[in-house]
């Protein structure tokens, strides 16, 4: 597609203003010379890039810890189609870097560059990779630009533009649509999502719809699992309920349930998961003034004897407790968020319990009813009901497995986008 003289004038502004910025950042950089702030600059350690060796490298942008899960699998398939391929994966947060970093799925890791000219140059010059991979909605534009001018394959992968932001993609589309069409191949959640594309003046034949690649995810290794329920102190009759993923406004709508929770039966114990660990302590506050006591899963161990509330403020093992869980909770969806992934949960052969706010993963959530394995509310009050019911544990395992059936019927996406990418793989490498 040909840019038009509108795209190349706000290209041209948008590009100007980021140079501004950048000649900002370099001097702010000089009195906070942090690893950190010299990454998003380009400048990424030499100890870390010597480690990388002269075979074909993929470059794979994930924004955060959610994307970073969710392309792992990816990672694993890709491995095996490409024996010797190295991955390196750029993020824009510490906890997705690190998130990385523990799993091993990458070779290399980096906080992504800034989307500035110099920036962006520097580390292509850098990484040399022979393919780009961009997850879910990191559309920069320098950056895209740049791949399609190196004249290297680039890939949307697990694309998707929500409702709330596609109004601001079509007010920008002189910006955005001559960067989107610098992808060679665009593979969606959605039917919707590929609409979204197509209607900001994308190629329809260059968007796919492969589903979403967090339900290619595999159950946590089973030992793990173990270990971390013993390091909770659960004990074989105990009835663990997990709430997973709660957003801000949520812990006002489902703290107010715990005295009630709690009172369904002695052997209840509750988990609480908030989306980001920075609210950890807003939550034990207000459990406290609710008369709740609550235990930090990091001040756990062999000495601890735990409340029945325990709230997890540690990264990655939200998982693990699913897989233990009598039945779970899925938050996002109980403020107008869109939800997290109901798939996690059901994957563990847990039935799943969500809100009305479910844009994010509507058809995840229809499979989820429709099976018998998810159960949607209204409000938090409703979820009482529920997890009475799920009290008998036949019946939450019957739940449990109709949900877990529900997860497979939903799986593939890997498959199609690695065939994708390979299908794109320049043939030099």
């Amino acid at each position: 597609m040909k840019p038009t003289l509108a795209n190349l004038l706000v290209l041209g502004l948008y590009r100007a203003l980021m140079f501004l910025l950048y000649v900002v950042a370099r001097i702010i950089g000089l009195f906070y010379p942090s690893q950190g702030f010299q990454e998003r600059l380009g400048f990424y350690p030499k100890s870390e890039l010597a480690k990388l060796t002269d075979g074909p490298r993929v470059w794979l942008h994930a924004a955060s810890a959610g994307e970073v899960n969710a392309i792992n699998p990816l990672c694993v398939a890709l491995r095996k189609e490409k024996p010797g391929l190295q991955i390196i994966i750029t993020t824009t947060s510490n906890t997705g870097k690190k998130l990385v970093q523990e799993n091993g799925s990458a070779d290399a890791v980096f906080l992504a560059p800034l989307d500035m000219g110099p920036c962006v140059r520097r580390v292509f010059k850098q990484l040399k990779p022979a393919v780009y991979l961009v997850a879910e909605t990191e559309f920069w534009p320098n950056a895209l630009h740049l791949s399609a001018k190196l004249k290297i394959p680039t890939l949307l992968l697990n694309g998707r533009i929500s409702d709330r932001s596609f109004p601001s993609y079509v007010r920008l589309k002189s910006l955005f649509t001559p960067a989107l069409n610098c992808f060679n191949q665009c593979y969606v959640q959605s039917p919707g999502d590929r609409q979204k594309l197509i209607d900001l003046g994308i190629s329809p034949e260059k968007i796919l719809v492969a589903g979403q690649l967090k339900y290619d995810l595999k159950p946590p290794d089973g030992m793990a699992v173990q270990r971390f329920k013993e390091t909770l102190s659960l004990l074989r009759k105990d009835i663990l309920f997990t709430f997973g993923s709660l957003r801000t406004g949520e812990d006002d709508l489902l703290l107010p349930l715990m005295p009630d929770l709690l009172k369904l039966s002695s052997q209840v114990k509750v988990l609480l998961a908030p989306r980001h660990l920075k609210n950890v302590q807003v939550v034990q506050d207000k459990l406290a003034k609710l008369g709740v006591s609550s235990t930090l899963r990091s001040r756990m161990g062999s000495e601890t004897i735990p409340e029945r509330v325990i709230i997890l403020d540690t990264m990655g093992e939200l998982a693990q407790s699913y897989a233990f869980s009598r039945a779970a909770f899925v938050g996002g969806t109980l403020v107008p968020i869109g939800g997290h992934n109901l798939m996690e949960p059901a994957l563990a052969t847990v039935p799943v319990c969500f809100g009305p706010h479910t844009r994010n993963v509507v058809e995840a959530a229809e499979v989820l009813v429709r099976s018998g394995g998810g159960f949607q509310v209204k409000t938090a009050y409703e979820l009482l009901k529920h997890f009475e019911k799920f009290l008998d544990e036949d019946f939450a395992k019957q739940a449990g497995r109709k949900a877990h059936e529900s997860v497979f019927s939903m799986r593939g996406a890997t498959e199609k986008t690695v065939q994708g990418i390979l299908n794109q793989w320049p043939s030099r490498t």
